[in-house]
């Protein structure tokens, strides 16, 4: 049997509106919304492997795809703009709260345990795993579409896709969490009760009304890349640099220094190269309810640097640039919603030199639980986006390193990307 060797077939398909009525309303998104040309689906998989947990009604065991189903529906209710559709106004995108539904597949998976899962091909997972629109529906409409895979193991993969217009990670984490306590039985979800507040987000006085992100021309053929750090490696690092500094770093910090380094040796960058780390800014914002919110809340902290810096600035160099970077996020953070800045760092001109780097690592993904447990693995697929970018996640259990995966490097580029890494972990 060929790795390939995958059979799926869709058990259901249905436009799931919420369980109760919803109120009928045009909500507005907010500045930081429209920002970065960030109307494209996010691609996104939580895989469950059985582990002897076996939700029961009445005696008769649950499959997992009626749970979050019932479940799903249920969560539409107070967050009733995600069964909306998305429409334009003019250069600005608003939602319209209709209840139309989104878009749940039931589905189940022959020929393949989720003990190989590592094993499938990615073109596999992204092609059969993952939600479809059909024809007679707008996917650049739809906010929110799931899959529920069932494998003959008895786990089950969950295939997501969601508007990054809506939301930001943390936000899609909160919902699918809220999700997982429904369907746990629990009747008032963390986070339930705070839904838009998009009107709260300020906008800076000087910030443009579209974003000038520009996409990299179809030439640049962008692989995906994974690359797994164990966690052996990551605190030896860790503690070679710290004494290297006398400062104490994060995982991320180290990481993310390793990956810019790295990819700026394999493509051989000219020029200005800039690592964009988007960082969660609901802690800045005191008008926002301390929990809740699930639109975009992030400030794209930008490191720049020259090529010639970046190949023979030191690792421990590198780190402390980016440690320095996010400790000047609530100055930064304050010019920018103040006016009080040369260049928007909203308005990015993406190229090759740039790479925009995220961290999911403490998103509420691994916390959600539809009564099977936690999942064991979280993967984000390709997005309709062709810019360099990669996400930090947590290895697959039981290993407790992390993982890049993403968009990182154009194909001619990702061996000599993964030498590099190698090179430099071990140096």
């Amino acid at each position: 049997m060929s790795m390939a060797s995958c059979r799926v077939t869709k058990v259901r398909e249905e436009l799931l509106v919420p369980f109760e009525p919803t109120p009928c309303a045009t909500l507005p998104l907010s500045s930081i919304d429209h920002s970065l040309g960030l109307d494209f689906m996010v691609e996104m998989i939580s895989v469950y492997p059985y582990n002897n947990r076996e939700p029961r009604r009445g005696g008769v065991i649950l499959p997992a795809a009626k749970v979050i189903r019932e479940a799903l529906a249920k969560a539409l209710v107070p967050y009733y703009p995600v069964a909306g559709r998305l429409v334009s106004y003019g250069d600005r995108m608003e939602v319209v709260c209709n209840g139309e539904g989104v878009w749940f597949v039931e589905a189940a998976v022959t020929d393949r345990s989720l003990n190989d899962w590592e094993a499938i091909p990615r073109s596999v997972v992204k092609e059969e795993l993952l939600p479809s629109c059909p024809a007679h529906l707008n996917q650049q409409e739809m906010i929110l579409m799931m899959q529920v895979n069932h494998f003959q193991c008895a786990g089950f993969v969950v295939g997501l896709k969601f508007n990054h217009l809506v939301f930001d990670g943390i936000g899609v984490g909160q919902f699918l969490k809220a999700i997982g306590e429904i369907a746990c039985g629990q009747t008032h979800p963390s986070g339930i009760n705070q839904i838009w507040y998009r009107e709260t987000i300020p906008a800076s006085p000087l910030m443009h009304s579209k974003s000038s992100l520009s996409l990299l021309p179809a030439k640049f053929d962008i692989v995906n890349s994974m690359y797994d750090f164990s966690i052996q490696t990551i605190e030896r690092l860790k503690e070679k640099i710290s004494k290297e500094t006398s400062n104490q770093f994060t995982t991320f910090e180290v990481v993310a220094a390793i990956i810019w380094k790295c990819r700026t040796r394999a493509i051989s960058a000219i020029g200005d190269v800039c690592l964009i780390v988007p960082a969660n800014i609901r802690h800045l914002l005191f008008q926002l309810p301390k929990a809740g919110y699930y639109g975009n809340c992030f400030y794209p902290l930008t490191i720049t640097a020259t090529d010639e810096q970046i190949m023979k600035t030191s690792l421990a160099e590198l780190v402390g640039l980016i440690k320095d970077a996010k400790e000047s996020l609530p100055t930064k953070f304050k010019e920018w919603a103040s006016g009080n800045f040369k260049e928007d760092p909203y308005q990015i001109s993406i190229s090759y030199n740039i790479l925009v780097l995220s961290d999911w690592r403490w998103i509420e993904f691994y916390e959600t639980d539809y009564g099977w447990g936690m999942p064991n693995s979280i993967s984000p697929k390709t997005h309709d986006c062709s810019f360099p970018c990669g996400v930090i996640l947590k290895q697959p259990l039981p290993k407790d390193g992390v993982r890049l995966e993403g968009q990182v490097v154009m194909k001619e580029h990702e061996q000599r990307f993964i030498d590099e890494i190698n090179k430099c972990i071990n140096e």
